[in-house]
């Protein structure tokens, strides 16, 4: 297993020219909440809300990923392309160089962490016109990279937060699962499935095409384990905030 022993802080600027409009945000895997005041599950929100994107996610409900369709722009996939070559690792089931044409997009799926533009508030980070954000990308974490259909979103998130990972590692008897707290083989697949269902087989490597499946799942497997032993390097988090973090995918 890869062990994080540097964190890059990124500041992004996102280019717009919208005057605020609402995300559209559409989810998977939805199952009822039993905490209606969490709001964990939308911790990559400020994204979207710092390029005039604003996101809504309903409280009653849960579910196993968040999707963004629109509206686009140029920047969420220069974001993407910064991203790619900023990883110090990265698992490629095509080729990831986003130079290089293979007839169809590619997804980023990578663990990260956002913080505002100045201090500590988000409302700082939507500028007029440039959408401003940090990002800091952990060399102990991976990326991955899979071609994709034209069914995937702009970019999506897995719900789950760093945070929320220490508190089931450090709980006596946590609940697991659907409904309950976090769970590393939950989260794994559904991950898993929602790749499974945009994923473009014809566009793998021919390499492992034929165990597409088993090699994605050993990929996702080590995004995960990734964020999981970030406790063992606490003291490098520095501005990490681990309510602010998690598994986030980008297409470019």
């Amino acid at each position: 297993m890869l062990q994080t022993t540097n964190v890059k802080s990124l500041q992004v600027g996102i280019k717009h020219k919208l005057m605020g409009v609402d995300a559209d945000l559409r989810f998977t895997g939805i199952y009822p909440t039993q905490n209606t005041q969490a709001c964990e599950k939308g911790w990559f929100c400020p994204y979207l809300f710092a390029s005039a994107r604003t996101p809504s996610v309903p409280r009653a409900n849960d579910f196993s990923i968040c999707q963004f369709f629109g509206p686009f722009l140029g920047g969420d996939y220069l974001l993407a392309h910064k991203l790619l070559s900023e990883s110090v690792n990265v698992l490629s089931m095509c080729e990831a160089n986003p130079t290089v044409d293979i007839g169809t997009n590619r997804m980023l799926i990578l663990f990260t962490g956002i913080s505002p533009f100045r201090a500590n508030m988000w409302s700082t980070s939507r500028r007029p016109g440039c959408g401003t954000i940090v990002f800091h990308l952990l060399d102990g974490c991976p990326a991955l990279v899979v071609p994709v259909t034209n069914k995937a979103p702009i970019c999506a998130w897995s719900p789950w937060t760093l945070s929320q990972m220490r508190v089931a590692a450090n709980a006596m008897n946590p609940q697991m699962g659907m409904g309950g707290g976090y769970n590393p083989e939950w989260q794994h697949e559904q991950i898993c499935e929602w790749l499974d269902s945009i994923i473009s087989v014809q566009h793998i490597n021919p390499t492992v095409r034929d165990r597409y499946v088993e090699v994605l799942g050993r990929s996702v497997s080590l995004v995960i384990n990734g964020a999981l032993a970030l406790d063992r390097c606490q003291p490098l988090l520095g501005k990490l905030d681990p309510e602010r973090s998690g598994i986030v995918m980008i297409r470019y």
